[in-house]
């Protein structure tokens, strides 16, 4: 059981009382502290900011953004869904449904295309203008791993991978660029690979050559990887970590089965239609993602 910090039924000092951090430690409960962050209100949806390091789901008994939202919300909501996600080390925007209802409108959104994300993304190097534009890669799932790979169009398991790519900035004292990236398709870690594939990786993406952040802890290997169930849309399910999971780009020295913990990859804008109304949202992240190594 998860205890929400701040609703401590004997006080009414929401801030300040340790009485429920004292009975959670008597009962060997988990407490729940770390507030979510909510840019978008509308009753039967929420669009919350989702921190770097933490699933969006996970099993029981693993911090994940669902795991938070449903102690923090827990004296308005009793349903939650998720039409998307977003990696573990990925911050930003996330749409989450409060009602069965629009959890369907807004996956039907998804599937349609009819939902508009902008990501922010910063990549080691300068990137020419001819590397911008529209990506047209085949990307696949490498069997086992959770990892991904640019194929052939004709090889086995691959799938279609758009992006269209636009430099933002370039700051010549890091020697990084700030893209915007617009996904029209949703492949597993597809803006990852596509950076990394043209030369200019994440920074902080050590899984695909990127350099590593100096505060991006090692994600622990009892944490698992997460993995989507096909015949469970919308739900995650746990497996052990490989013993490797990134390609041979790697930088020399890193843990090479550990994924990151936080790249400087942000979902920094959503567009949808209001499952109530069908009127058109578009809801920005607060800010851009730390540029700190």
């Amino acid at each position: 059981m998860l205890v929400r910090v701040g609703t401590c039924k004997n006080c009414i000092e929401t801030d300040s009382c340790q009485s429920a951090e004292a009975a959670a430690s008597e009962t060997g409960n988990k407490v729940i502290s770390n507030t979510i962050e909510i840019l978008w209100d509308g009753e039967v949806a929420l669009v919350v900011h989702k921190p770097a390091g933490i699933a969006t789901q996970a099993a029981d008994g693993i911090d994940s953004l669902e795991t938070r939202l449903r102690y923090q919300l827990a004296d308005r909501i009793d349903y939650l869904a998720f039409p998307h996600r977003l990696d573990r080390p990925v911050s930003g925007v996330v749409l989450v449904a409060t009602r069965k209802r629009a959890a369907k409108l807004l996956s039907e959104q998804f599937a349609s295309r009819k939902v508009g994300k902008l990501y922010l993304a910063t990549v080691t190097g300068k990137v020419s203008p001819q590397l911008l534009g529209n990506w047209v890669d085949h990307l696949r799932k490498v069997a086992g791993k959770s990892h991904a790979e640019i194929v052939a169009p004709t090889d086995s398991g691959a799938r279609l991978a758009e992006t269209h790519a636009q430099l933002r900035r370039y700051d010549s004292s890091t020697d990084r660029s700030l893209l915007e990236l617009a996904p029209l398709t949703g492949r597993m870690h597809q803006l990852r690979v596509q950076t990394a594939h043209r030369g200019h990786p994440i920074v902080g993406d050590w899984q695909y050559g990127g350099i590593q952040l100096s505060d991006a802890a090692i994600i622990p290997p009892e944490q698992g990887l997460e993995t989507s169930d096909p015949a469970q849309s919308g739900h995650l399910t746990k497996s052990p970590v490989p013993e490797s999971t990134v390609s041979e780009s790697v930088v020399s020295g890193t843990p090479a089965h550990r994924p990151p913990r936080r790249i400087l990859l942000q979902a920094h804008k959503i567009t949808f239609h209001d499952p109530r109304n069908g009127v058109q949202q578009t809801v920005t992240a607060s800010d851009e993602p730390d540029q700190s190594v």
